[in-house]
């Protein structure tokens, strides 16, 4: 028999297109990590309020509030190819216009923070069309170690871009600065156009990027998983957004630290996010997902007190390569779990959602944590978002995320419903189950349908109600409104996975006979009906 071949975190890297297509990640992230270094340390310099510097990570995260949703949407069939070509000349578009408004001393705070988000823009539609791509570069195997990775890559951006801006600005100034950047984006539009497969992503596209977005809304709201994961994100994240907003305020006015130590100060966070992957590997094999995520959040709030307290620069270094550490861990600890965790036909929209959660709690922790520095003073400000992560680091100790309890990636191999005409199945469709229970399993039926009912709504009807028979203590009738057959044949076919399955086989002891089923389809005005059993 063959032995199953162990993944290590260089075995993801044996595949060419995927090793190529890490140094598309690396360079774009490496060249907008370099911009906004450059646009907050000029403002920073030019003495702008603690208000106004955290207001750059906020223009940095708000797209990925804006844009998350639909993007994970239009990922699954826009094709990969496009989209991330398309990104990086926009990417090469901002940058130039950029360079050319620096040159001509128009580039001022408006035009700074619009460059900004521009490339938050940029930054969010690599990280979700790269998180949609993912997969089709690996094998599944493997991806319990390429987020890690991809972590790794992403966060090393911040060791190498930082101190290259810094370099940059200390040496040539803002202009030359904008102008490296810009190559650096070309060379990343050469590599997306070059490796990406023209088919990757482009699968048939059965609804309308809003539709698309409210089914991943009801699947994530009816999923408690999911909304746990979500709300952990956010604990983490508001916290952990003090770094990013603060970190130069805390370097000039502290530390006081020239351009050049401020980047390599920056990078500091990279370098530990590219060694904390490698040498917390064996502690994270070790470690269930909330105890490793707590782990990190404590390490967290601990250096955010040494920021608070310690105004030594190389001390402050040596945090800041632990913190590196532990944002990467806790971050790939999020993509782990839903990789894991999610059914493929919901998979990159739900990752969109953690990314949303994650980019928003970032982009409102910013200006939180600006105003207060301004209101109450830097260092309570620091230490009241230490005191912040260390709740967070408690809470996923006591509760954390859970293991899935109705929702994993594997099919259940389900044969659907009975198919309808073609001319049937365009209107909304109203699915009638008919019940017929023991008498003495009615308790345990009402509590079985609201799971069912959870299950549901997760797998896309927009609508469920449940009515009991008035001459019939025994008889139950099921309601559930799909918006056409299309999500009605998807939820008892590719997203019936074997958990959601077990849901319905739960039925099985309650009923006295087959339930029967009759489709009510309504095209328009008028209705027609399918029965069966």
């Amino acid at each position: 028999m063959t032995r199953p071949q162990t993944v290590t975190l260089l075995t993801p890297l044996r595949v060419v297109r995927l090793r190529r297509m890490l140094g598309f990640e690396l360079g774009a992230a490496i060249g907008i990590w370099i911009l906004v270094l450059a646009v907050q340390w000029t403002l920073t310099q030019s003495g702008e309020s603690a208000f106004t510097v955290s207001a750059v990570q906020f223009a940095a995260s708000l797209p990925f509030f804006l844009l998350s949703l639909p993007l994970g949407a239009i990922a699954e069939h826009a094709g990969h190819r496009i989209l991330l070509t398309g990104t990086a000349i926009g990417l090469v578009i901002t940058s130039a216009v950029l360079t050319a408004l620096q040159v001509l001393e128009l580039a001022t705070m408006p035009v700074l923070m619009a460059a900004v988000f521009l490339s938050g823009c940029g930054l969010a539609a690599v990280a979700i069309v790269w998180q949609s791509l993912l997969p089709t570069l690996a094998t599944r195997e493997m991806m319990t170690v390429v987020p890690a990775i991809d972590g790794a890559i992403f966060n090393g951006a911040r060791a190498v871009g930082p101190v290259l801006g810094g370099a940059l600005l200390a040496v040539w100034g803002a202009t030359s600065t904008f102008a490296v950047v810009t190559v650096v984006f070309v060379i990343c539009a050469v590599l997306a156009a070059s490796q990406i497969p023209s088919g990757s992503g482009r699968a048939p596209r059965h609804e309308s990027v809003l539709d698309s977005v409210a089914t991943s809304l009801r699947f994530i709201r009816h999923s408690r998983w999911t909304r746990r994961l979500l709300f952990r994100v956010v604990m983490f994240g508001l916290p952990a957004s003090c770094l990013w907003a603060l970190l130069p305020v805390v370097a000039y006015e502290i530390l006081h630290v020239t351009t050049f130590e401020f980047g390599v100060l920056s990078g500091a966070i990279g370098i530990g996010a590219v060694a904390g992957t490698i040498a917390l590997m064996p502690l994270r094999s070790r470690l269930s997902w909330n105890v490793f995520a707590a782990s990190g959040s404590a390490a967290y709030a601990v250096v955010l007190l040494g920021l608070a307290f310690v105004p030594w620069t190389p001390a402050v270094f040596a945090l800041l390569v632990v913190v590196g550490a532990a944002w990467v861990g806790v971050q790939s600890t999020w993509m782990i779990a839903t990789h894991a965790v999610m059914p493929p036909w919901v998979k990159a929209r739900v990752i969109a959602f953690v990314l949303l959660t994650f980019q928003g709690s970032q982009a409102v922790g910013a200006l939180v944590w600006g105003l207060l520095a301004d209101t109450i003073g830097l260092v309570s400000a620091v230490v009241l978002a230490a005191f912040a992560m260390s709740v967070s680091s408690i809470g996923l100790l006591r509760r954390g995320i859970m293991p899935s309890d109705s929702i994993a990636p594997d099919p259940s191999g389900a044969a659907g419903p009975p198919e309808l005409e073609s001319g049937q199945r365009e209107g909304k469709i109203v699915v009638e189950t008919t019940y017929v229970i023991h008498p003495q399993r009615v308790d345990h039926f009402v509590r079985a349908m609201g799971r069912l009912r959870s299950s549901r709504m997760r797998l896309g009807a927009s609508r469920w109600t449940m009515t009991r028979v008035s001459d019939s203590a025994s008889t139950y009738v099921e309601f559930c409104t799909f918006r056409n057959w299309a999500e009605y044949s998807a939820q008892e076919t590719v997203r019936l996975t074997v958990p959601e399955q077990l849901v319905r086989t739960d039925l099985a002891p309650d009923l006295a006979e087959q339930p029967r089923v009759r489709v009510l389809v309504h095209p328009g005005t008028t209705a027609d009906r399918a029965e069966s059993t």
